[in-house]
This record gives structure tokens, C-alpha cells and sequence, in this order.
């Protein structure tokens, strides 16, 4: 049986909606590793619904959450992403709310970061669930972080943030007004390959600067030193 009423048979979704959503929730996560060109997005899995959309916003949320709801996954990002392109996102509906929340909570079982939500998506979790994201492990103590002191002069290397030539590589170095500061080494642009250094985050100790890191990345990047991995709160994703 449909979870929604189905819509007439003049405004079916084609029969291939749920990996065209899928395809579009994987690109929307991660454009970079989609296996779908940018160009292409548009063409092949937004502009087709977008007669049904704008025709008959509701009677197209229903559809899609027929379609969706029962398979789960990336198909379901994709949907909720689709209705917020298409309808608008000041579209308000249960069935849009419902897709929505079931994308929410896919990415949670699967231990994706609140700092991978968009801000609306966190404001909406927010909003509506009154549990934690995920719950991570709690931070060292001063006492028990192994922490070693920063010689005069040291730039350490702490963590690079993926495996490409020219990922973004982090280093703590002593401010020079008495405190600790990270710096991240990264090329200028996307244009332009010349690598600079640029301060990123400061903090009193190198214990604060190493919390500070450690919830801004949230789960374990390419590369992470020991001393660092005990303020990662969170395992990898499963993505």
C-alpha cells in the first residue's frame, strides 16, 4: 500500500525517480565524489519534475515520498533537496517535513557530523528533535592529554585534511602574543596551485587549541597526529 495518496496518472513520476534521487542526494552531500558532472544536474535530475512541481506543489510531495520513504538512503536527501529546489523553500507541508526528517536521520545513523548539515537542515533538526545530534566522546583533561610542548621556532604538523598532493595541511606554532595558534598551508585558490600559510585558530593553551581543532573537524580527517586524536569527538563516517 502507498504511505500517500496517489497522484493522478497526468502527473506520475517516471519510473526511475528513486535512483535519479538518489543520484541528485549523493550529489547534493558530496559534489566533488558524485559520479555525475554539475553540467548535468540540472538537465537530467531536476528540470524533468518540474512541471509536476510547480503545478501541484503538495500532490508532488506526496509522490515523491511515496517513492522515497519505503527505499530510504541518499534517494531520500536527494527528495527533500528536490522539493526545496523546485517548490521553493519556504514550502511548508507534513509530507515534505517527513521526507526531510528521514534524510536527517539517515545521515545520523550513519554518523555524518553536524558540520556537514546545512544551516536550515541543523535549524530544522533543532527545531523539531530535542535529542543530540550524535554524542561524542568527552575531551581530555590538561591532566590527561599527552601533549608535547612546542619547542621555540616549531611549526607542527598536526593533521592533513585528504589524500591529495595538494591537501590542506595543519600546523600549531606559538603566537607571538604568548598564546597558541593553527595555520593552515593551502593553495591560494582554485586557479592559482602557489601554496600560502594563514592563521586559522588561536587559543590560550595548546590544550584549548587542540579542543578547538579537534570540534571543528568532528570526525578523523586523512591524516591525524596522536597527540590530536584523543580531541576528534566523533568516529569516521560511514561516508
Amino acid at each position: 500500500m502507498a504511505l500517500f495518496p496517489r497522484t493522478p496518472r497526468a502527473t506520475q513520476l517516471p519510473d526511475d525517480v528513486v535512483s535519479r534521487m538518489e543520484r541528485f542526494g549523493r550529489f547534493e552531500f558530496d559534489p566533488v565524489g558524485a559520479d555525475i558532472g554539475a553540467s548535468d544536474i540540472w538537465t537530467e535530475l531536476q528540470a524533468p519534475f518540474l512541471p509536476f512541481a510547480q503545478s501541484d506543489p503538495e500532490g508532488f510531495a506526496r509522490a515523491l515520498a511515496d517513492a522515497v520513504l519505503p527505499v530510504g538512503g541518499f534517494a531520500l536527501f536527494g527528495a527533500a533537496r528536490t522539493m526545496w529546489n523546485l517548490v521553493g523553500s519556504d514550502f511548508s507541508s507534513p509530507t515534505y517535513d517527513a521526507v526531510r526528517m528521514a534524510a536527517l536521520e539517515f545521515f545520523r545513523a550513519n554518523g555524518v557530523p553536524g558540520n556537514r548539515l546545512s544551516t536550515d537542515d541543523w535549524r530544522f533538526w533543532q527545531e523539531n528533535r530535542s535529542e543530540p545530534w550524535l554524542v561524542g566522546r568527552p575531551r581530555p583533561t590538561p591532566e590527561e592529554a599527552l601533549i608535547t610542548p612546542l619547542v621555540p621556532g616549531e611549526l607542527r604538523r598536526i593533521a592533513q585534511i585528504t589524500g591529495a598532493p595538494d591537501s590542506n595541511v595543519v600546523y600549531v606554532a606559538a603566537a607571538q602574543d604568548g598564546g597558541f595558534v593553527a595555520v593552515v598551508d593551502a593553495p591560494t585558490s582554485d586557479t592559482d596551485p602557489t601554496r600560502g600559510r594563514f592563521d586559522w585558530t588561536s587559543a590560550d593553551t595548546l590544550h584549548d587549541l587542540y579542543t578547538r581543532i579537534g570540534e571543528a573537524f568532528q570526525t578523523p580527517v586523512h591524516w591525524v597526529a596522536d597527540e590530536l586524536c584523543p580531541f576528534i569527538p566523533l568516529t569516521s563516517s560511514r561516508f
